[in-house]
């Protein structure tokens, strides 16, 4: 009889714990210096336009909090997501996933990005961040299918 309470507790204890996967992390230091190259990641701060709006990470995009209501294009590539510690960013993942996304979380989010010394931007200010790429409107969302401007 003992025995079998035992193995009922392994089995429900077990069950309860399965989390699947660990959870790709990315540290603030290894982000930022991705975020310099040719193709960096595209980043999504999931914490909620008020959170945004008070401060994020340089060309991270708002992308809200219902990962339903984010529609990302097809073409795949790596995503970095900043989320408030504490929150399962499975939803999100899995929405990425779908699209062909490669998807890790910035561990710690923006508070392990700020004790690092890192750069925060406020996204309310609507000038350029010095020293940021130029940003080119893309092929195919211009006339003749070149780039109409350069954004520095």
């Amino acid at each position: 009889m003992v025995a079998v309470a035992a193995l009922v507790h392994v089995i429900v204890g077990t069950a309860g714990e399965d989390r699947g996967p660990p959870t790709p992390t990315l540290n603030p230091e290894t982000l930022s210096s991705r975020l310099v190259r040719d193709e960096p990641p595209l980043v999504l701060d999931t914490r909620g336009r008020a959170a945004y709006l008070t401060g994020t990470i340089p060309g991270a995009l708002d992308a809200g909090t219902d990962p339903a209501g984010y529609l990302p294009d097809s073409r795949g590539g790596n995503a970095v997501l900043i989320v408030e510690p504490g929150t399962d960013p499975a939803p999100w993942m899995n929405r990425l996933l779908g699209f062909g996304y490669r998807v890790e979380v910035l561990a710690g989010g923006l508070p392990a990005w700020r004790a690092a010394g890192l750069p925060v931007v406020n996204p309310q200010a609507g000038f350029a961040i010095p020293g940021s790429r130029p940003f080119v409107i893309p092929r195919g969302l211009c006339e003749m299918n070149t780039p109409a401007d350069r954004f520095h």
